[in-house]
């Protein structure tokens, strides 16, 4: 992860928190609405809204990526953390976050999506999966990341098909110490061949894929089916390495985590299926971003409460495009959602209000980071000053 700026550099924008005039895009047929609204710093601003008569509540930083770098957040990919806990350790640098990608809830606690973190690929598949993140100019963009890269052993070079993934499928499968302390898949649809690598020489050979550790220094390979019989006569001592990266033209990932869902692509509302699921006003988390990719947004949609229903994914959708997003995707939301922010010279703290009334452990985030530019502290204003709209 990127170096982040110190404290004495972010102490203007933790207290740059002046009171901004109200430009929110609020919902059409809105009765009366509380808009709350202030700058974490300079040209990074927090709308809070709320539209009793709807059971309405939601909150959207805006800013651009010349003003705050969006960074992912997260340790080992299954150790699931608070949000509070994976900003903290961003440090001062970190000025506002998000929960990010869906997961296994009920497993491994895994992201469901690919993870790119500072260009590296830490899980990834050969079969392109659907991303969202930023380039190496930090731009956001929507595509798919595939997994390039190859395993050999015993000087036998054959195709890496999957990095640290949740479920075992045909082919040379590779686990990291990025995966965590959480159990592995172990189910497959066919023969396996397990060979555990440290310090470039296979030190362990099973005819099983277990939850046998990760050395630190080294990997599990995992050969499933006609990769199985390729492995069968590899013994212990063999050499074995591994190299993964992105595959594919075009410009690299900085940054990429899963999503599910368009919620807008060029400035159009897609068609979304009449499911529970897309129906239904729920607790929402979703990234947006213009044309450019150089301005963005990140909502959270409070739900499943007396004040606060939720939104469809539909309402999402529009709510995004009003406020002036061309293209956006929707995060984890339900008991994932929630977004902090550093509002003052105290430290981050959550601004909405989590359904399950405290935070999930997530296993990763995105956090918006200021740039490292002195900055002039100034007095702040008023916290959460309103203003009604009629």
């Amino acid at each position: 992860m990127r170096k982040l700026p110190s404290a004495p550099v972010l102490l203007g924008a933790m207290l740059l928190c002046t009171v901004l005039a109200l430009t929110t895009a609020l919902p059409d047929g809105a009765a009366q609405a509380t808009v709350q609204r202030y700058a974490l710093g300079s040209g990074i601003q927090l709308t809070v809204a709320e539209v009793p008569r709807q059971r309405l509540s939601y909150r959207v930083l805006e800013t651009t990526v010349a003003r705050a770098e969006l960074t992912p957040l997260g340790g080992r990919l299954t150790a699931r953390q608070p949000l509070s806990a994976l900003a903290a350790v961003g440090g001062p640098g970190v000025l506002a976050a998000v929960n990010g990608d869906f997961f296994d809830i009920v497993g491994s606690g895994v992201p469901l999506g690919p993870v790119i973190r500072d260009g590296q690929v830490l899980k990834a598949s050969a079969v392109p999966v659907k991303a969202v993140g930023t380039d190496p100019r930090g731009r956001l963009r929507q595509g798919r990341v595939r997994l390039g890269g190859a395993v050999a052993v015993a000087g036998t070079p054959h195709r890496l098909d999957c990095l640290n993934c949740r479920s075992l499928k045909p082919g040379f499968a590779v686990y990291t110490p990025d995966w965590g302390s959480a159990p592995r898949p172990v189910r497959s649809p066919g023969p396996v061949r397990q060979l555990t690598v440290s310090a470039g020489r296979v030190v362990d050979v099973r005819d099983r894929a277990d939850n046998s550790s990760v050395p630190e220094d080294g990997f599990v390979l995992v050969a499933v089916g006609p990769a199985a019989t390729a492995l069968a006569a590899v013994r212990a001592g063999a050499p074995a390495s591994f190299k993964a990266g992105q595959a594919g033209g075009g410009s690299p990932w900085e940054l990429a985590l899963g999503y599910r869902g368009t919620l807008l692509r060029k400035g159009e509302i897609p068609r979304f299926p009449g499911t529970h699921w897309y129906e239904t006003r729920e607790p929402r988390t979703a990234l947006g971003w213009d044309g450019t990719g150089r301005r963005l947004w990140l909502l959270t949609v409070d739900g499943r409460s007396s004040h606060a229903a939720g939104l469809t994914v539909a309402g999402t959708a529009r709510l995004l495009k009003r406020l002036g997003a061309a293209n956006a995707v929707m995060l984890d939301g339900g008991g994932s959602t929630q977004m902090m922010a550093r509002t003052g010279p105290a430290a981050l703290r959550t601004v909405n209000v989590p359904s399950g009334h405290q935070e999930r452990p997530v296993p990763n985030g995105l956090a918006l980071v200021a740039p490292v530019t002195p900055v002039t502290p100034v007095t702040p204003g008023r916290e959460f000053a309103t203003r009604r709209t009629p």
